[in-house]
């Protein structure tokens, strides 16, 4: 049997149910091939772990990587290298953020640390951690890309900071004058189930996927996100949500306390 560690996560309310949707897409994927799917486990971070046994097993495997991406060993994970990663235990301590980008060794999870130090110079601010994470919107689950600037093999530790691609995310949505509702631990039809039910669907301009499971709503100018989360938070308890509303980020970012 060959097994993998997949990228993606299941957390939250609707995790069996999530879990349900990607049976039923590998069910899909593997219908023609020459593979069985012998293993389907969510380990306690909420990653997928999946197992097939056939000839085609490696390419079941390889197809469904792609789209969920997958775990990296440690020793592959090279300084200078761009990852995709989530933020976790977001303020949980003061010294830095803390990237899950399903790096392990000997089957433990190494999470990359990004200090505050480099936090505060790509960021132009001089704040407190959590005064940063609040500001910016960095919640637990948001989907970052993040450069690698140190693998201590020896050790189990990395370093990096946020990626180019990252911080443009954040400059553009700072100066888009559209506000958006971040949805994490849902798929696009339970959104788009919850808006059309809600009468709302046509006051989202679109809706960005920043995850397998994560997006960002852009709401049209005329749109208040925070009316969106008030209608669609009962359709979708549980689900967590986040305001990015640009006025009210600037003027935390440029408040002396």
């Amino acid at each position: 049997m060959k097994t993998v560690v997949l990228f993606s996560r299941l957390y939250a309310q609707y995790r069996n149910r999530l879990a349900e949707t990607v049976k039923s897409h590998i069910s899909s994927v593997i219908e023609e091939l020459d593979a069985r799917l012998a293993r389907f486990d969510i380990d306690k971070r909420g990653h997928i772990i999946i197992g097939f046994e056939g000839q085609d097993e490696e390419f079941a495997i390889n197809f469904l990587t792609k789209e969920y991406g997958s775990s990296i060993s440690l020793d592959r994970v090279k300084e200078g290298a761009i990852i995709k990663g989530s933020l976790i235990d977001v303020g949980k301590v003061g010294y830095g953020f803390y990237v899950d980008i399903a790096a392990m060794n000997n089957r433990t999870y190494v999470d990359a640390l990004l200090p505050l130090y480099q936090v505060r110079e790509q960021f132009k601010i001089k704040k407190p951690l959590r005064t940063i994470a609040k500001s910016l919107i960095l919640v637990d689950n948001l989907p970052v890309d993040v450069l690698i600037t140190s693998v201590d093999l020896r050790e189990g530790k990395i370093e990096a900071t946020f990626a180019e691609s990252t911080l443009n995310r954040f400059d553009e949505w700072l100066h888009d004058d559209h506000e958006r509702l971040l949805v994490f631990g849902a798929n696009s039809l339970m959104i788009d189930a919850a808006l059309n039910n809600t009468g709302h669907i046509d006051d989202i301009y679109e809706i960005q996927e920043l995850g397998k499971f994560e997006f960002a709503l852009r709401c049209k100018r005329s749109t208040r996100a925070s009316g969106i989360i008030a209608a669609i938070g009962p359709k979708l308890r549980g689900v967590p949500m986040h305001l990015f509303i640009p006025k009210e980020v600037e003027a935390k970012l440029n408040a002396k306390t």
